[in-house]
This record gives C-alpha cells, structure tokens and sequence, in this order.
C-alpha cells in the first residue's frame, strides 16, 4: 500500500489519461459519502434506515505552477483536461493520486478550470473542479447485522454457574 511517508513524490501529482500534472498538487473536498433514506418511527427512538446509494464526488484539485517547466506543460494538461467534454459526447477519463485511490475515485469529467490565482511571488494557482464519473449501478437495501434488542449481560452464564457453585458450597459442612 502506498503511504505518504515512503513514496511522498506520488503525492505531489495527478495522473489523468496517462498524463502527469505539472507543478505541485493539493486535492480537497474527495471525501466518500453514502446517501441514507432515514425515516423516523412516530412516538419512537430511533429510525429506519435505507442505502439509496453513493453520488458521484466533486472535488477540487489545486496545482501549484512555480516554475517555466510547469507553465509550459500547463496548456497540455489543460487539454487533456478539456478534452472529457470535447466532443458531443462527453468522455470519462482515468485518474490516479493515492488520496483519490483511497475513496475508490477511478474516473473524472471536467466540472470546471478557474481563472488562474497569482501568488505575487511568481507562482500562479489553477484550480480544477472535476466530478467523478460513476455509472449508475443498482444498491439499496437497509443495514444488517447488528439488531435492536434487549440489551443482555454478557457475563450472564458466568453469573448464573457462580451461583450454582455458591449454592453448592453452601449445602456443604464448610458453607
């Protein structure tokens, strides 16, 4: 598994479509949700539950471009970007960053390219809107395992053969 701490180049970087981002990258907003249909039960605690699904995550990618290497390759990468809804077709791309990885995030669209943010001290911010491209695929269903019901001891048996034994020893000459 890739960490920070042994691989903290494979942070630094996006690869979309095969390309890798220029300059230095900061990602936010890539949290993984699922959606509940939570339904309160009148006159009563607690409440029913059912998984309508996961939506697909938007996030933002911010790329820090501080030096002529990384304004040059900009406009290529710009492209590939673009490129997801170039056509009349729109056309998913694949994404790879460990962070991204982590939330299972495999395949991006274009949301939007903001106008680039200057740092004042040569360096020049470009932040990326993407949505994460996520075919519907049929889920639903309320949660299992764990049920609702009297809470037990679960020293119970334990209790139960310490008071047999109890019992036993009194019956003896010594109890």
């Amino acid at each position: 598994m890739v960490n920070i701490l042994d691989d903290e180049d494979l942070y630094d970087y996006v690869t979309l479509a095969g390309a890798r981002s220029p300059g230095v990258v900061t990602l936010t907003g890539h949290d993984s949700r699922v959606e509940w249909d939570v339904k309160d039960g009148p006159g009563q605690d607690g409440a029913s539950m059912t998984r309508k699904g996961r939506k697909p995550i938007v996030f933002q990618a911010s790329f820090f471009l501080a030096d002529r290497d990384d304004f040059e390759a900009w406009p290529a990468f710009a492209a590939v970007i673009n490129s997801t809804v170039a056509s009349a077709t729109p056309k998913a791309l694949d994404i790879y960053h460990p962070d991204l990885s982590e939330n299972d995030i495999k395949s991006i669209v274009k949301g939007s390219i903001k106008g680039p943010k200057h740092d004042g001290k040569g360096g020049v911010i470009r932040v990326v809107e993407f949505t994460e491209y996520l075919p519907p695929k049929p889920k639903g269903g309320s949660p299992s395992g764990a049920k609702a019901r009297q809470a037990t001891d679960p020293n119970a048996d334990l209790q139960a053969e310490i008071a047999r034994l109890t019992n036993q020893y009194q019956n003896t000459p010594w109890g």
